[in-house]
């Protein structure tokens, strides 16, 4: 009969543990390649079809990538330390959901400033209807 030794306060982690790791790192691996990478890619394609007219916030859309995805890397740092396994799956659904969040800001951020440029350039059109028609 083989017994294991442990040091004392060192336990073996638990197969859920392990389980809400793995399943953080790959759901998180396929939301950066599965919805970032063409948020991304819209993003560029809309910014060049407008020929440049479209102001994309990069520096914000940058700042919230590198945010989210460092706290989600935190919260898998987690997971891998955690002994509990509902612990470890709590912090692995934190981590997908800041990676996921990450994601998506971008495609919010550039929203936000298309509808932030369209509120001035409505005066603008108003002011070319006028001139036309001699309402000033």
């Amino acid at each position: 009969m083989k017994t294991r030794s442990f040091s004392a306060g060192q336990r073996r982690r638990p197969r859920a543990v392990w389980a809400a790791l793995i399943t953080g790192v790959i759901v998180s691996v396929v939301i950066v390649a599965g919805i970032l990478l063409p948020v991304l890619g819209l993003i560029g394609a809309a910014d060049a079809t407008t020929f440049g007219a479209l102001r994309v916030p990069v520096g914000a859309i940058t700042a919230a990538i590198v945010i989210s995805y460092l706290v989600g890397l935190g919260f898998l740092v987690l997971t891998f330390v955690a002994r509990i396994g509902a612990l470890a799956w709590i912090t692995a659904v934190a981590a997908i959901i800041a990676t996921l969040v990450g994601s998506l800001w971008p495609l919010v951020a550039t929203a936000f400033a298309s509808v932030d440029q369209v509120q001035d350039v409505i005066p603008f059109i108003q002011q070319l209807i006028g001139q036309f028609t001699g309402n000033n």
